[in-house]
């Protein structure tokens, strides 16, 4: 019997290539830090505001104001319903969804981003300046910067908490800088009376898109005189430590609409130092401690000061 053989060809289902997915749309919209925004108060989550400390948790500030002698920072005036920001990743979303960006201010796509690249410490020395000697140490900081986001102008300011005392060859001593005894909190750091600013700028204003290598380097120094009122200098002690604070600014001639705003975590860097003279009469460092420059999440992100290092010092 002949045999009836029925060949069927066989269905393969082959999976259809999928398409790619669109970039998906940000969960919340940019926000520019140090810009005034008005407050859509209908909107505004359950969210405190109007006390200082919680706006700050939040990310806002009712107002920030700098000189040499002092800072000023208030709270979010409800009743206008304004408010800058302080630090947009502290925003939350529902607060954000509130903020009615300017109309003059298009949404922003990107973000500014200050990256340290190093930061580093030259080692104490004591030099001659005009036959005086000197002693002296020198942060060095390179960073990168990048407006992506926005135009605007980078500086640093540097809250200092000092004592710098003289010993005398009798036994007495005489306070030269006492911050802690002066006003009882870190002061602004001025290093000379020619240079009388809260904020030092780093470089010229910087477009949006650009992106550019900046260096902040310093000599902090202390004189170093043979003798104080008559009486003999037997050494000079010192025991300081700074916070760094990069900040930013997209119109610093436009108090009203903008303020100084954090670029990057406060760095933190001291010395602990003693010199005195040596047998052959060379003034040299006799003891040293140095507390590198690093990166601190425990420093106060809001710098306040109500006085500067000039004013600290012994007249």
């Amino acid at each position: 019997m002949a045999l009836a053989i029925h060949n069927q060809a066989m269905e393969h289902s082959y999976p259809l290539p999928r398409p790619t997915p669109a970039p998906p749309k940000p969960s919340k919209p940019m926000i520019q830090a140090g810009l005034r925004y008005d407050i859509d108060t209908a909107n505004l989550p359950d969210t405190r505001l109007g006390n200082l400390e919680d706006d700050l948790q939040n990310g806002l500030l009712g107002d920030y104001r700098l000189s040499p002698e002092q800072s000023a920072a208030t709270a979010v005036d409800i009743q206008r319903a304004q408010a800058f920001v302080w630090d947009s990743e502290l925003l939350g979303t529902q607060l954000i969804n509130s903020l009615l960006t300017p109309a003059d201010h298009p949404q922003l796509v990107n973000c500014n981003r200050l990256t340290l690249l190093e930061a580093s410490i030259a080692a104490p020395a004591v030099s001659l300046a005009e036959e005086t000697p000197m002693l002296s140490i020198s942060p060095h900081f390179e960073l990168e910067w990048d407006t992506a986001g926005f135009c605007s102008q980078l500086g640093v300011l540097q809250l200092l908490e000092s004592t710098r005392t003289a010993h005398f060859t009798d036994g007495e001593t005489m306070t030269l800088l006492d911050t802690e005894a002066f006003v009882g909190s870190p002061v602004l750091y001025i290093g000379t009376a020619r240079v009388n600013l809260a904020v030092t700028l780093l470089g010229a204003f910087q477009q949006q898109g650009h992106q550019q290598k900046r260096v902040f380097s310093h000599a902090v120094t202390q004189t170093i005189p043979s003798q104080i009122a008559g009486k003999s200098v037997a050494s000079i002690s010192v025991l300081e430590k700074y916070t760094v604070y990069f900040m930013q600014n997209a119109g610093p001639d436009r108090p009203d609409l903008y303020i100084w705003a954090p670029a990057h975590l406060p760095i933190v860097w001291g010395w602990s130092i003693r010199v005195q003279q040596r047998y052959d009469g060379v003034w040299d460092i006799f003891r040293k401690k140095l507390i590198m420059p690093s990166a601190s999440t425990e420093a106060p992100r809001l710098p306040l000061w109500h006085s500067n290092s000039l004013l600290c010092q012994t007249t």
